[in-house]
C-alpha cells in the first residue's frame, strides 16, 4: 500500500480563485485591453459550452474567468498536514483576504519551509490547475515561485508533488478525470460541497465579501483530500517508493 510515512510527510493544499474584477464592465473600465483579450478567449470557450449555456462574454466572465490565471486571482490558499503518526489529527492553516500578493508571499514561505523539511506537495488536480495557477499568479505579482513548484528542467522523479486525480485515474488521465466530490463520495469520505461549490466563489468574494465562508470551504476541501489519500493508502500495493 502507499506507505503511511509518504502521506504523513506531505503538505496538502487547495486554492480558491475568482475573476480579477467583479464584472466584464469593470474590466473594460480598469483594463480595456484585457477585456479585449477576454472576448477573444470567449471565441474559444464557446466551442466547449453545453447547448443551454450562455455565450455572452459578460456572463462567461462571472462563470469562467476564475479558471484562468491570466484573468483570475487567488483569494484563499489552505494548507494541511498530519500532526500524529496515525494520521488522525489534521492541522490546517489558511491565507485569505483581498490582497493576493500578500497571500502569495505567505504561500511561498510555506513552500520554502516545506521543501527544507523534504515534504512533498499533495492535492487534487494540482498538476493541471492549482500549481500552474499558483506559479503564474506569482510571476504576475513579481514573486519568484519557490523551487517546490518549479517544474522546468526537472525529470519526472524530481518533481516534488503528487496528485490524487492522477493516482485515481490509474493511467487513463484525460479520459477518466474524476472530480473530488465523486472520488470522496465513492470512497466514503465527507466532502465540502454541502453548502458551497467552486462556481459560487466569485459571487461570495465580490458580491457578499464573505471571505470567511470561502476560507471554510477551502479548508474542508483540504481535509477531504487528506482523508481520501489516507483511505487509499490502505489499498494500494507498492504504488510509491519512499526514498
Amino acid at each position: 500500500m502507499i506507505d503511511r510515512s509518504y502521506i504523513k510527510n506531505a503538505i496538502y493544499f487547495d486554492i480558491e480563485t475568482v475573476g480579477l474584477y467583479p464584472t466584464l464592465e469593470d474590466v473594460k473600465k480598469n483594463d480595456p485591453h484585457l477585456a479585449e483579450l477576454w472576448e477573444k478567449k470567449c471565441k474559444w470557450l464557446v466551442k466547449n459550452l453545453e447547448p443551454d449555456e450562455s455565450t455572452d462574454p459578460s456572463e462567461l466572465w462571472v462563470k469562467k474567468a476564475s479558471l484562468y490565471p491570466e484573468f483570475g486571482k487567488i483569494v484563499c490558499i489552505s494548507f494541511g498536514v498530519w500532526e500524529d503518526e496515525s494520521c488522525s489529527i489534521e492541522k490546517i492553516v489558511s491565507f485569505y483576504n483581498d490582497d493576493e500578493k500578500n497571500i502569495l508571499e505567505n504561500c511561498n514561505k510555506i513552500l520554502a519551509n516545506s521543501r527544507k523539511k523534504q515534504y512533498r506537495l499533495a492535492g487534487h488536480n494540482i498538476k493541471n490547475f492549482d500549481i500552474p495557477f499558483l506559479g503564474k499568479r506569482m510571476l504576475i505579482n513579481s514573486i519568484n515561485p519557490d523551487l517546490m513548484i518549479q517544474v522546468w528542467n526537472k525529470k519526472p522523479w524530481e518533481v516534488s508533488f503528487f496528485d490524487l486525480a492522477e493516482i485515481f485515474s490509474f493511467g487513463a488521465w484525460v479520459q477518466s478525470f474524476t472530480p473530488l466530490e465523486l472520488i470522496s463520495h465513492v470512497l466514503g469520505v465527507e466532502n465540502s460541497k454541502d453548502t458551497l461549490d467552486g462556481s459560487k466563489i466569485h459571487s461570495y468574494f465580490w458580491d457578499l465579501k464573505n471571505y470567511e465562508e470561502i476560507k471554510n470551504y477551502c479548508e474542508k476541501d483540504v481535509m477531504c483530500i487528506m482523508n481520501c489519500f489516507k483511505k487509499i493508502s490502505y489499498y494500494f500495493v507498492d504504488f510509491f517508493v519512499v526514498k
